[in-house]
């Protein structure tokens, strides 16, 4: 080595570790962020429950479908923020993708308006269910859904 190298070295050891830094910070806005999203849709579900408690007239569907969507979106984002903190933990994440894409895909049958094109539309997200269930059964099976497994 000559006394050039050393501090080129030392120059990007000193960059790579600002980025990871960065990195880490990024991580912990996005958790920051999915925290105070949840929070909210926490806020907005508790808000149309007491509404509906104290209107004193039953749910339309409409109002029922408002409801569930919002409680399904809650749990989407307690999933995302278990996808953060799993990836910032650099555990495996793929088994809390999925169960955060089968929260998603189960929110939009639950909630399910077809629009003019009914039958596309459900089969559509017959197709995608169909897809996110192999995407999980093969994972399994190749052991990438272990949860002890590192990233």
């Amino acid at each position: 080595m000559t006394h050039m190298d050393k501090p080129k070295s030392k120059l990007m050891d000193k960059f790579v570790e600002v980025l990871h830094w960065g990195i880490i910070g990024i991580e912990v806005l996005v958790a920051v962020a999915l925290t105070a999203l949840a929070m909210g849709a926490l806020a907005s579900l508790a808000i149309q429950m007491w509404t509906a408690a104290t209107v004193g007239t039953p749910l339309t569907h409409t109002e029922f479908t408002a409801i569930l969507a919002e409680v399904l979106q809650v749990f989407i984002l307690v999933e995302l923020f278990r996808v953060t903190i799993a990836y910032m933990k650099h555990e495996n994440v793929i088994p809390t993708v999925l169960e955060a894409a089968l929260v998603a895909v189960a929110r939009k049958f639950i909630v399910f308006e077809g629009g003019t094109n009914y039958l596309a539309n459900a089969a559509g997200l017959a197709i995608l269910l169909l897809a996110v269930a192999i995407a999980w059964w093969l994972l399994t099976q190749s052991k990438a859904c272990d949860m002890d497994m590192e990233s």
